[in-house]
């Protein structure tokens, strides 16, 4: 099944999950399509479940394509790219109450 959906030349859609047991998949499927019709957006919507090896995926794509947005991210993979510090990096658009909650929680898993 393809976690990848190109439903229109300049967004993809991802589906499923993104975590570390479909990021190598995904990572390949990207770099194989990414040549014929390179995404502006890609949506992630559809993803179900998500950890930090679908965060690192992410940065990743960026890091190729630099001129990306990624739209509907999950509040999961937010959470984790705002405790990660990376969100700023992947331009995610981020709610002041879910950094704050999130900025919160990193505190106090210091103390």
């Amino acid at each position: 099944m393809k976690q990848i959906i190109v439903e229109d030349v300049n967004i993809w859609r991802l589906t499923g999950d993104l975590t570390f047991a479909t990021v190598g998949t995904l990572l390949d499927e990207f770099n194989q399509r990414v040549v014929a019709t390179p995404p502006q957006v890609i949506d992630l919507a559809r993803v179900t479940h998500t950890d930090s090896a679908g965060l690192a995926l992410l940065i990743e794509w960026i890091k190729q394509k630099t001129a990306l947005t990624f739209q509907n991210v999950p509040t999961q993979l937010l959470n984790l790219a705002i405790l990660s510090g990376v969100e700023e990096m992947l331009s995610l658009p981020i709610k002041p109450e879910l950094k704050k909650q999130s900025c919160s929680s990193r505190e106090q898993s210091f103390i």
